[in-house]
């Protein structure tokens, strides 16, 4: 990771609930394998994906990782822990527990942020991100660890994706985008990184949407709840199926 430590702020549109994990006979039949070294326990983030950078800003730390090997990683559970200089955990994101478990104090960190990577293509790069324990909490470093691993034989679906513009909105900025399918995509992630003037990392902001239909331009809004800095651009905008169904979804033609 190094010594970048970018501001980052993540604002969220229509984020869809998150899925069982990966280690099911369905994900098998659709062409993923499970690795069973990090599927029943944590895995390093050295041994599956590389921490690119990290950055806090107004209460959130968000993260870019990095699939560094040659297979595309279909799906993975993160975990963040965020702590401080002596090492102490500040706040986490949620790990999996059964529903009858009671609180104690590590599951009473703050929990939230978005933690499931989809259909990371060799390269390829995913923001996830936590609140922060709060007011004077200072982190001073970012473990990510992941569970329910699972490797897709297949390569993702190709989709284009363009970047359009930032405009400026009652809550915060919102990253335009045209997104073109080469076949009918139910659901996917889609995901911005936007750079301030000088070229540092700005932001990522990351949302959920359905029913794209084969050949098909559409223009999307991705709504961040923090506003950046005057001249900043959109570097880059990815989009990641995530294999979901979405209902109402038709292929049929006017």
């Amino acid at each position: 990771m190094g010594d970048i430590r970018r501001a980052i702020a993540v604002g969220v549109l229509a984020l869809a609930p998150a899925l069982a994990g990966c280690s099911t006979i369905s994900d098998q039949l659709a062409g993923s394998e499970v690795d069973p070294a990090v599927t029943t326990s944590a895995a390093s983030a050295d041994s599956l994906l590389e921490t690119v950078t990290w950055g806090e800003l107004d209460g959130l730390v968000s993260v870019v990782v990095r699939n560094p090997t040659e297979r595309v990683l279909r799906r993975a559970e993160a975990v963040i822990t965020l702590r401080d200089s002596r090492g102490t955990a500040l706040a986490s994101t949620p790990t999996p527990t059964p529903a009858t478990a009671t609180a104690t104090a590590t599951t009473r960190l703050r929990d939230g942020g978005c933690c499931t990577v989809r259909s990371l293509r060799p390269g390829g790069t995913y923001g996830l991100y936590v609140g922060t324990a709060g007011p004077g909490s200072e982190v001073a470093d970012v473990e990510v660890t992941y569970r329910d691993v699972s490797w897709s034989s297949t390569p993702p679906p190709r989709v284009e994706a363009l970047a359009v513009r930032i405009e400026e909105g009652p809550r915060g900025s919102v990253v335009l985008a045209d997104i073109t399918t080469e076949d009918d995509l139910p659901s996917a992630v889609v995901q911005a990184v936007v750079t301030e003037p000088d070229g540092s990392l700005a932001a990522v902001v990351s949302g959920t949407w359905t029913c794209f239909e084969a050949g098909d331009t559409r223009r999307i809004f991705m709504q961040l709840f923090r506003r950046v800095p005057v001249g900043s651009m959109v570097e880059s905008v990815a989009v990641h199926p995530d294999g979901g169904a979405a209902e109402g979804c038709t292929t049929e033609r006017g």
